[in-house]
């Protein structure tokens, strides 16, 4: 197997997530975008923007139908994989240090810094639950 070198980002990066195929290659950073790869190739397939600060993780559900970020703009975003449209925001008072889905893909959940006088949080919510997540316009 020989190495593939991706250049995608302006900063370091933070975190790179395998989808559970192996075949999509998912990639944050210090800048503001999210990148996807064709892990065979090397091929960015796609970005996802719309954090405004750094990305700290990244997460894609069990079918690789959605993918979810954390960043430092106090953000927690879920995005269509496919399309690259982003499907909810959840917004915090500290910036968002990790994050994932459930096996089911249903329930998802970010912690968050204790920084700015609050205090740090792990916050889960079901995706199935529109009250709970609500939609971007």
């Amino acid at each position: 197997m020989r190495p593939i070198l991706l250049q995608g980002h302006e900063r370091s990066i933070t975190q790179i997530k395998y989808n559970r195929e192996g075949d999509l290659l998912f990639s944050v950073a210090k800048d503001t975008v999210t990148n996807v790869w064709y892990s065979v190739n090397g091929e960015r397939l796609g970005t996802y923007n719309g954090h405004t600060g750094a990305v700290w993780c990244v997460d894609c559900d069990w079918d690789t139908k959605n993918v979810l970020t954390g960043s430092a703009d106090n953000s927690c975003r879920l995005w269509d994989c496919q399309t690259g449209k982003q499907l909810a925001l959840l917004e915090t008072n500290s910036a968002v240090r990790t994050c994932g889905f459930d096996y089911s893909g249903n329930i998802i959940m970010f912690s968050t810094d204790k920084q700015m006088g609050y205090q740090c949080f792990l916050n889960f919510f079901d995706l199935r639950d529109p009250q709970q997540i609500g939609t971007c316009t």
